[in-house]
């Protein structure tokens, strides 16, 4: 479904890190897949990264990961009128979902459901325009799939929104908040940090093109 539940998070260093990776190249060779791994400053080994990238992997969609105190957070936002936030997501709510992700298969839209629901969560809705999501897991709530119709951009709708998560995870009991932004992402970027997060991590993926998987291929038999 994403590139997060496709790719090898590396955990610990193997005894043969080249062996190790020569073995996922296979084995997402079998699956017909370009090999993934997610890289962040707690992969192992430290030096991954740059043997991937002789390998000829390229970096994808690098993000930070961003983190607030709600309490510090709610003066510098507005008031959420207008927000309802819900348990459940409505079927409007996964329309507007869909029209962002793209994920618009039965299959996908049904497997994604099950994911959105599986934990404790709200769903934020603003008059059609903009979504949101706040999962609750202890004192914190993760901030996702926030979307503002393409049509309603620039009207402060996605800030908006943002606020009436943050007030309903308060009124929960969770302090602290989290999310997580593309860093190509500069609206998205500006509204965080007006917000007052900051960030906390970053990581990003190393993506082998089918091309060089292939080269790799003939070399290794």
């Amino acid at each position: 479904m994403t590139g997060r539940a496709n790719s090898v998070l590396a955990e610990c260093a193997p005894t043969d890190v080249h062996a190790a990776v020569q073995e996922v190249e296979r084995h997402y060779r079998r699956l017909g897949l370009a090999s993934t791994f997610q890289i962040s400053s707690d992969s192992k080994p430290a030096e991954l990264d740059e043997l991937l990238a002789e390998r000829g992997y390229r970096v994808v969609t690098p993000t930070g990961l961003l983190t607030a105190t709600i309490v510090d957070t709610l003066p510098r936002m507005p008031r959420p009128e207008g927000v309802v936030v819900k348990d459940e997501p409505t079927e409007a709510w996964l329309d507007l979902h869909w029209e962002d992700s793209g994920r618009t298969t039965p299959a996908t839209r049904f497997i994604t459901q099950q994911i959105l629901t599986g934990v404790p969560a709200g769903y934020a809705w603003l008059d059609g325009r903009s979504i949101g999501r706040g999962a609750l897991v202890d004192d914190w709530v993760g901030i996702y799939a926030l979307y503002v119709a393409p049509e309603a951009r620039g009207r402060g709708l996605a800030r908006m929104t943002l606020s009436g998560l943050l007030r309903w995870a308060a009124d929960r009991g969770a302090t602290r908040a989290f999310l997580q932004v593309l860093e190509s992402n500069a609206v998205a970027k500006r509204l965080y940090a007006s917000a007052g997060f900051t960030e906390a991590a970053h990581y990003h993926y190393r993506v082998l093109d089918q091309a060089e998987q292939e080269r790799f291929a003939g070399t290794s038999q």
